[in-house]
């Protein structure tokens, strides 16, 4: 729960577990089949979206909640943005030179939230530059409504 909002990978599991990557990756695919979380794929190549390590959600921020309290709102954030968004279009993240965009669906919309913070400068340079047919910026509660189109 408090690794929700950012990328897991199967060799780190292990090494924090001690237990074998086939270990880390079934408890993973449990957890994931249980509704306990969601994981999402890099966008980019089929090798690039199976190789890399996938981005983790909670399914239930209020099992998050007692897990984690208050630590890290700009994790509920993106978390709360990914329920809303993840049944209407297929949603994986970006990340190129080391510098991650939160979501790109598959008909290219950018979605970066930020809990009343500013993306810094090579992640604007990103987001600006990649080829997408539209780019969102969600920052704050009062800017929920922007990705109210992607749902509908």
């Amino acid at each position: 729960m408090e690794r929700s909002g950012k990328q897991v990978s199967i060799n780190k599991v292990n090494k924090i577990l001690h237990v074998s990557p086939d270990t880390s990756k079934r408890y993973l695919s449990y957890f994931e089949k249980t509704y306990l979380i969601h994981l999402i794929s890099r966008y980019g190549t089929t090798n690039e979206m199976i190789l890399s390590p996938k981005k983790i959600f909670a399914c239930d921020l209020g099992i998050k909640y007692l897990f984690v309290g208050e630590r890290d709102l700009g994790s509920y954030f993106e978390n709360y943005i990914y329920m809303n968004i993840r049944n209407s279009r297929d949603i994986f993240y970006l990340y190129q030179n080391r510098i991650e965009i939160d979501f790109i669906t598959s008909d290219k919309i950018l979605i970066e939230s930020k809990y009343y913070s500013e993306m810094n400068e090579k992640q604007k340079k990103l987001f600006e530059s990649y080829p997408a047919e539209k780019r969102i910026l969600v920052n704050g509660i009062q800017e929920l409504h922007k990705i109210d189109e992607i749902i509908a």
